[in-house]
């Protein structure tokens, strides 16, 4: 039934540690999004060291030249051998480590803007041999993170002003991709309904986090970035609207 919901058969993941199942750990209390997005299209993911499509990694930037776990080498790495194939479901999902980064860096519109257009270069080497179907969610507001927050107001605010330069980019570069039906995930949208009212969405903290703790109830962070299983379910049902929808 799932399977006839959207018609995928396979999940291939590109992205950092809000994506990441295990390659280089598990950062929340419990599945991530992709996870349970796979289960929701009964689709088995795997991470990608033990042979499965998940290349998602803790730590990874969309910068191609921020080392061998970045978004591009990922690509690189799936499309290595393999021809792009119909009936899978590609997510790319970075830029939130290219923001975190740039903050208080002389040089963080143009770290942003590498970033974006690396994202712009993965989505378009995936449509070479189209058609293929890609999701890709935008940024939340970076600067609602317990990280960001303890670092002061300026820091906040331009957190706030990369995270939307970053997201006004990708915006651009989904529409200039051709041969591939994109599907945009709006988590700045979803984050905001939160952070407007978060206890109609099942949540009574949203400032702190639950210090990586197994049971997190209520709880939106698990840590200084990173969100509870929670959060990752509720992001999943809307990716499963999105893709499931006529």
């Amino acid at each position: 039934m799932a399977e006839a919901a959207s018609g995928f058969k396979q999940i291939v993941v590109l992205g950092d540690s809000l994506s990441d199942s295990g390659n280089a750990g598990r950062f929340t209390n419990g599945p991530v999004w992709v996870e349970y997005l796979a289960e929701r299209l009964g689709i088995v993911l795997r991470p990608s060291r033990e042979g499965g499509s998940n290349y998602a990694i803790g730590g990874a930037r969309l910068d191609p030249h921020s080392g061998s776990d970045s978004l591009q080498a990922q690509a690189d790495a799936y499309l290595r051998g393999r021809r792009v194939s119909s009936g899978t479901l590609y997510i790319v999902y970075g830029g939130a480590n290219d923001v975190l980064g740039a903050i208080g860096s002389p040089q963080a519109d143009m770290m942003i803007d590498v970033a974006a257009n690396s994202l712009r270069d993965i989505l378009t080497k995936l449509a070479e041999n189209g058609p293929v179907d890609i999701l890709v969610p935008n940024l939340p507001d970076v600067s609602i993170t317990p990280a960001v927050q303890g670092q002061g107001g300026a820091a906040a605010e331009r957190a706030t002003e990369l995270t939307m330069r970053f997201n006004r980019q990708l915006e651009q570069a989904l529409t200039q991709v051709q041969g591939a039906r994109t599907y945009r995930l709006d988590v700045a949208h979803l984050a905001e309904q939160v952070r407007k009212d978060p206890s109609a969405l099942g949540f009574i903290n949203t400032t702190a986090p639950c210090d990586q703790k197994s049971a997190c109830e209520g709880y939106l962070f698990w840590d200084g970035v990173h969100p509870t299983t929670r959060a990752h379910e509720r992001l999943a049902g809307a990716a499963f609207q999105l893709i499931s929808a006529p």
